[in-house]
């Protein structure tokens, strides 16, 4: 298999009317989802059966699981185990891109 270098600055994407949610990357193993939210956009709660990664690329995001809420901003890493619940909302007034890395078919 060959390196990929992948240039976030090139390839996120805005949309007003929802967040925009696009696979940049994937192989028979896994797969790199990009998510650009403008503000006031959300990711509403859900679970995946197996772990889920969240990287934290720019601006900031108020991140629930369970009955839980804390901001996460950028250069942090959220790891969600198998059958958490999670989402994300923007709630502040700047773009919020968020590198999503789950297991493939999940």
């Amino acid at each position: 298999m060959k390196t990929t270098i992948l240039d976030v600055q090139k390839l996120k994407k805005f949309s007003d009317e929802k967040r925009h949610q696009e696979t940049i990357w994937t192989d028979e193993h896994s797969k790199i989802n990009l998510l650009c939210m403008k503000p006031g956009q959300e990711i509403v709660t859900h679970t995946h059966h197996g772990n889920h990664l969240w990287i934290v690329i720019e601006g900031k995001g108020e991140f629930r699981s369970g009955k839980e809420t804390q901001v996460i901003e950028s250069g942090k890493i959220v790891v969600v185990p198998p059958l958490v619940d999670h989402g994300i909302r923007n709630a502040t007034s700047e773009d919020l891109v968020i590198a999503s890395i789950t297991a493939h078919g999940d």
